[in-house]
């Protein structure tokens, strides 16, 4: 099973999936992703990952970038992962953590202020 299939047309396309603090609970072998069709751009961060994530993590790439940083979990360990995934550097992961990221700032709910919500209790 995989959990992503993401796909542009050229590198230079602003889009691709990021997915920030979840949680992959899966059952059976499962991969973090697999192109869908060409140049595909899947970034997990702060993701918990389970037992069942494949020691490869990613079952395909040509011209992918697949990124993970700061992931947590038995499935987390990138000592096997495929040699075109990238373990993202504080640098590198910036882009897909704001909300410009394929233009989010327009059509996502921010997310709530939870230093400002946790003052009030």
């Amino acid at each position: 099973m995989n959990i992503t299939a993401q796909a542009r047309a050229k590198v230079s396309e602003k889009s691709g999936f990021t997915f920030v603090h979840c949680n992959i609970i899966a059952s059976g072998d499962t991969y973090l992703g697999r192109a869908w069709k060409d140049m595909p751009r899947v970034i997990f961060a702060y993701t918990y990952m389970g037992n069942n994530i494949d020691a490869n993590g990613w079952s395909n790439g040509i011209d992918v970038f697949y990124g993970e940083y700061k992931c947590m979990g038995p499935g987390a360990s990138t000592s096997k992962r495929v040699k075109y995934a990238k373990i993202l550097s504080d640098e590198e992961i910036k882009p897909f953590m704001s909300m410009t990221f394929i233009q989010g700032n327009k059509w996502l709910i921010q997310p709530p202020n939870l230093k400002r919500s946790t003052q009030k209790l």
